[in-house]
This record gives structure tokens, C-alpha cells and sequence, in this order.
């Protein structure tokens, strides 16, 4: 079961930069073909408002601008999460090499999340920013997790591992996907380790509001709220299967 969560515009355009820095592999079910015919394709590039995408060969039994005018459903893997849009094919090009078909940029991107009932999967583009002690820069990292009581993150490089001990008081903030605001909350670091490469320093953190910090309390009410929200809506898809 999964949970379809719509990016907001900015999230979108920022998992779209990373499919076209990585030429992410497509799965292509267009519209106007059987629906046991989907193709595979490889994103090459973006001109102006169309995606450039080379669609493999041998795939087709018929022309491939038979798919000039068609929706297609498609689907892409980056970092381990599936993202799904919704585009139309314009045009088919084959002049210069390769030949590929030019589609729509998409409006919308939707993440598809497998469901989760503690803790939501929310790596989709979610920055977090973390400061520590006296720093007045935050070091930024990616969102691993995050729940009701608090989340988990990737920083790049290993150089706080030895600066941080566990039960430092951290601050922290970053953004769900689907929701176009800023949490931001002070928390206590549970637990830390270096990742199997030892290129990036996995942090645990519990969030740590104390009840005579009103600003606190609200943004931890707010981050309940999105995520009741989030779970709410998967129950719903639940009831309709």
C-alpha cells in the first residue's frame, strides 16, 4: 500500500533538478496504448518548458510519433523514493541523435510513500537544517524520517562526529513533503553514527519543547497536525481498497 503525497511547486521543481542532474530512468505508460505496454525511457534534459526523453529501443511495434499527443503516466526512482507525474508527449525529434520524444514539464509531482503509521518517509528534497552549540550556520543535511517526537537526518561529511556527544541540545528545522512551510523546533541529540561509507554522519534527534516556549509548542503542533493529516489521508485510501 502506498500513500500518493502532491509535491508542492517547490519541491517539485527541486526533485525535477535532481532528475535531470542524474538522466533518472523512466517507467512510460501512455494513455493510448494497452495497459500492459508500458516503456522505459531515460530523462536527457529540459528545453525551456519541454523534457527531452529518450524512450529504449526496441520497445514499440508501431512508430513512435504514434505517441505524439498522448498522456502518460510516469514513474521515476531518485534516492530511493518513487515519484509519479502526470505529462503529455508533443513532439518527436530525431535530429541530432538520439531520438527522443519532447514532453510537457508536469504541473504536479506526487510522491509515492510506502505507508508508515509512527514515522513518515519524508527524504523527498527535505533539507534539514541543524544548529549546533555556538554555530551560527546551520550545517544542512537531508530529512531521513520523521515523526510526532522526532527525526532523523544525513549530514554530509564526518567532521562534527567528534564535537557532538549524545544529549546536546540542537536546534533544527526542515519541511515535509506536501506542505509548503518551515518547522522548526529545538531537540536533544539521542543517537549518531557514520554511515557505511563514512562519507556522512546519520543523526537521531528527539524534539525537546519546554512548555514555557509558546513559539515551540506551536511549531510541534503544527508538525502533529501535518502528519495526523498525512496518516489521516492513508486511512482513507485504505477504506477505499
Amino acid at each position: 500500500m502506498q500513500l500518493a503525497i502532491d509535491l508542492t511547486p517547490r519541491q517539485a521543481a527541486r526533485v525535477l533538478e535532481q532528475a535531470l542532474r542524474a538522466q533518472a530512468e523512466l517507467e512510460i505508460e501512455p494513455r493510448n496504448l494497452p495497459a500492459d505496454e508500458s516503456l522505459r525511457g531515460k530523462l536527457l534534459g529540459r528545453e525551456r518548458e519541454l523534457l527531452a526523453v529518450h524512450v529504449h529501443d526496441g520497445q514499440l511495434t508501431v512508430p513512435l510519433n504514434v505517441l505524439i499527443g498522448a498522456f502518460c503516466e510516469m514513474r521515476m526512482m531518485l534516492s530511493g523514493e518513487m515519484y509519479t507525474f502526470t505529462t503529455c508527449v508533443l513532439d518527436v525529434v530525431d535530429d541530432p541523435a538520439p531520438k527522443r520524444t519532447l514532453m510537457l514539464v508536469p504541473e504536479t509531482i506526487q510522491l509515492l510513500n510506502r505507508r508508515q503509521f509512527e514515522r513518515t518517509n519524508a527524504t523527498v528534497a527535505s533539507q534539514v537544517r541543524v544548529w549546533v552549540g555556538s554555530r551560527t550556520s546551520p550545517v544542512v543535511g537531508l530529512l531521513a524520517n520523521v515523526s510526532a517526537d522526532g527525526l532523523a537526518c544525513n549530514l554530509p561529511g564526518t567532521a562534527l562526529d567528534a564535537e557532538l556527544a549524545l544529549g546536546d541540545e540542537l536546534r533544527v528545522s526542515f519541511e515535509l513533503a506536501g506542505f509548503d512551510e518551515i518547522f522548526e523546533l529545538p531537540a536533544i541529540l539521542c543517537g549518531k553514527d557514520l554511515t557505511s561509507d563514512q562519507q556522512q554522519l546519520s543523526l537521531g534527534v528527539n524534539f525537546n519543547v519546554r512548555s514555557d516556549n509558546p513559539l515551540g509548542q506551536h511549531a510541534l503542533q503544527r508538525l502533529r497536525t501535518a502528519l495526523f493529516e498525512l496518516m489521516a489521508n492513508n486511512t482513507d485510501m485504505d477504506g477505499e481498497l
